[in-house]
Formats: C-alpha cells, structure tokens, sequence
C-alpha cells in the first residue's frame, strides 16, 4: 500500500491518512482503507502480479471540496498508478453534527 500513499500523499494539504484520521487533523482530509490484496493466479500458476483494492473517503465542510478530492485523487492514481482498473462509487453521506461531507470511492489497481 506505500505506492497508493505515495501517489496521493501530497493532497488534501497532506493531510492523508490509513484507516482513521487523528482528532486534530484539518479538514479536509483523505482516509484510505487497503480493503484486499490477492496475487493474480493465471493457468501457468502463480503471478508476480497482485491486484490491490483500496477505499478512500475525503472529508470536508463541503460536498463540492469532497467532490474535487476524490477528482484529484483520480488523477494522482492515474498519474503515477498506470494500472488503475476499476472506479466504483460507494456512497456519499453528511455528518450533521459534525458538519462533514465524505464521499466514499473505491479503487483497484495491479502492480
């Protein structure tokens, strides 16, 4: 997962985090959560080649700030992870106490 960090840790204002932000981040902020990792069996038997999922959910005080956060992030993936092969949208959800927005994206990639 260093090269999924790698690829977006300069967003958000760094402000980027695996599994759980801390409780004085600022927002916005970008959490990523590896959800699998599995090696690619082809009939010849074992791959180099591993397949990586990986959740990110941007945070922020507005839809449209988690909105071009999650736009960024597909760039840096595409940028830097040439091998990003599926984009699927999770859920968007507010936090009325909390007065966050997050949208929930997932993504996969081989390395």
């Amino acid at each position: 997962m260093q090269d999924f960090y790698d690829a977006i840790k300069h967003l958000a204002s760094g402000e980027v985090y695996a599994l759980v932000a801390p409780p004085d981040a600022q927002y916005p902020i970008l959490v990523y959560t590896p959800v699998d990792q599995a090696h690619i069996v082809a009939l010849d038997g074992l791959n180099l080649l591993k397949r990586s999922r990986v959740q990110v959910d941007p945070y922020a005080r507005t839809f449209a700030a988690c909105e071009q956060l999650q736009d960024e992030v597909l760039s840096a993936l595409l940028e830097d992870i040439n091998t990003l092969a599926d984009v699927r949208m999770g859920l968007s959800d507010f936090d009325s106490e909390a007065g966050i927005y997050r949208i929930s994206v997932d993504f996969s990639y081989y390395r």
